[in-house]
């Protein structure tokens, strides 16, 4: 009987470490990003380094507690994944050099081992780009309050003003000479870095109709590894169509067609994620696998612009859109 009572503990401490186990393993997208910026804000490397693909932070020296500068506040907004990527909406707001900055980006993450992992490669160049944007809205700023200067004035102060904004950056994020502030020593270096090593383009688009019965016009588009065309200043907080593509790795979206039915139950498809507000103005998310109708079509590339037309609908629903786009490839 001892050893029956013996047998039937071990089992249950088995079991019973295995669901504690399996509760982080099966962290959501939003969790672990939650998780690891606390870790990169509390300069706890080792468990940020635990959350992240690995080999990912390797060369990073992104420092949150520098002198002179601070973060405020990380936010996040609902999450958006496949099964085999996410996209978790991040902003940060903050100080630095004394400047008030607030920018977004998205946490993108990937399964590893059947668990979900802060892919810092790719993340890292969009929080880049969105301060390079950050960075060109106080660069306008700038300009506006020296107006009533001579145009040469206006120059130099252009010049100075990139020089602070990049020490900012610098100091915000990177130890050393070398960095950014490097790629921000001049605006057209600027232009030039945001094309190669920032986030996505943002180009026109005029694309209207309505999702979940609620009328939009989705007036901007870009790609940046998946298709957003979407209502204001970014998709992740407003009116917006997300198509996730799964082209093969290093694979373009140019000069070809994409066709989906309603009724094709077979694997592959976009996976498309759209985003609208609600009677009470409360931003909602639905993701599509399958059970909707989409005609895609990309032109040939014409220096580095692909032009496109979507039709985009969801059969039983108020959800139906349709026009041109735009995006970067370079």
């Amino acid at each position: 009987m001892t050893s029956t009572k013996i047998v039937v503990l071990n089992l249950f401490l088995a079991l019973l470490l295995s669901a504690c186990g399996g509760g982080e393993k099966n962290a959501e997208p939003g969790e672990v990003a939650a998780d690891f910026w606390q870790a990169m804000e509390m300069g706890d490397r080792a468990r940020a380094e635990e959350l992240a693909v690995p080999g990912s932070l390797e060369g990073s020296t992104m420092n949150f507690e520098a002198e002179g500068n601070r973060i405020d506040s990380i936010t996040f907004a609902e999450a958006m994944a496949s099964s085999d990527m996410a996209a978790v909406p991040t902003t940060m707001a903050g100080e630095f050099n004394n400047r008030p900055v607030k920018f977004s980006f998205d946490t993108r993450l990937v399964p590893v081992d059947g668990v979900w992992k802060v892919d810092f490669n790719t993340t890292s160049t969009g929080m880049m780009g969105a301060m390079l944007k950050e960075a060109m809205n106080t660069f306008g700023e700038v300009m506006a309050e020296g107006v009533g200067q001579a145009m040469t004035d206006m120059g130099a102060a252009l010049s100075e003003s990139v020089d602070v904004l990049s020490e900012s950056l610098r100091e915000g994020f990177e130890q050393g000479a070398a960095g950014l502030s490097q790629g921000l020593d001049s605006a057209s270096d600027a232009l030039r870095a945001s094309s190669k090593n920032t986030g996505p383009v943002t180009l026109a688009a005029q694309v209207s109709g309505e999702i979940v019965g609620s009328s939009v016009q989705l007036t901007s588009s870009e790609w940046g590894n998946t298709l957003a065309i979407y209502q204001g200043d970014s998709w992740s907080s407003n009116p917006s169509l997300l198509l996730f593509l799964f082209l093969p790795e290093g694979e373009l979206p140019l000069d070809r067609r994409i066709d989906v039915a309603s009724d094709d139950a077979s694997f592959g498809h976009p996976h498309v994620h759209y985003r609208w507000r609600d009677a009470e103005g409360e931003l909602q998310t639905t993701v599509l696998t399958s059970g909707y109708n989409l005609q895609l079509q990309f032109g040939a590339p014409v220096d580095g612009r692909v032009d496109g037309q979507i039709s985009f609908d969801v059969p039983g629903e108020d959800t139906r859109l349709q026009g041109e786009f735009s995006i970067r490839i370079d």
